[in-house]
């Protein structure tokens, strides 16, 4: 997969600290090494941006709910990006993907930065032939996403995008799947994201980075 090196390995993929992560073996040159929150020490790479094609998208079910699985593939290798399914980086590259020509590769960024008020700001962009894409649904133009509402939970309000989702995975599943050619023939699945817990809390740990919405969230 086009990562900005060519060097790293695995073929799960995820977004933590707003970079691409990938588990590597040890010794890897220029993996970081550290451990886990199942106490276990694990090796990883991290990268600014990738360059791939879409090859597949589905929803699957892990020992942590929903998660979208996105298939790139690269000249030698398929790599699968899972996020939560309400997950804010998510969202964002579903939402987008009207805007994007599923026969040419494309570039995602991520990104996280801390505001002077300590505050985090995180943000995805995906380039095609130098070109950022704009969001397909916007505030000002939804077209006919809905807007997310509050609901009260526990006594406090909290903001719900159930009907957005439902509305998003409908709008995949009609326009980007059948695009996608023979690679995503297995559909939406309730397969478990992975049968080890090592890999589940590796999507865990990932599913805490999102963009979190500025004022009424859309």
């Amino acid at each position: 997969m086009g990562f900005n090196t060519n060097e790293g390995g695995g073929k799960f993929v995820s977004i933590v600290g707003g970079r691409f992560c990938i588990r590597v073996q040890e010794g890897t040159e220029g993996a970081v090494t550290r451990v886990n929150k199942l106490n276990k020490t694990v090796h990883e790479k991290y990268y600014d941006s990738f360059t791939g094609k879409l090859v597949a998208v589905k929803v699957v079910d892990g020992n942590y709910g929903k998660q979208w699985e996105f298939s790139f593939q690269d000249q030698k290798e398929v790599y699968k990006l899972q996020l939560g399914y309400s997950n804010g980086f998510a969202k964002n590259i579903v939402k987008i993907l009207p805007n994007v020509d599923l026969t040419k590769e494309m570039k995602i960024s991520p990104s996280t930065k801390i505001e002077a008020d300590g505050t985090k700001k995180s943000s995805l962009f995906i380039n095609q032939d130098g070109v950022a894409l704009k969001h397909a649904y916007t505030k000002e133009n939804p077209n006919g996403l809905p807007p997310m509402v509050q609901v009260t939970v526990k006594g406090e309000k909290v903001w719900d995008d159930t009907d957005q989702m439902v509305f998003l995975y409908n709008m995949v599943q009609s326009t980007i799947v059948p695009k996608l050619g023979v690679a995503t023939s297995l559909g939406a699945s309730t397969a478990p994201v992975a049968k080890t817990d090592d890999l589940d809390t590796f999507v865990a740990e990932a599913n805490a980075e999102t963009i979190k919405p500025e004022d009424v969230p859309f």
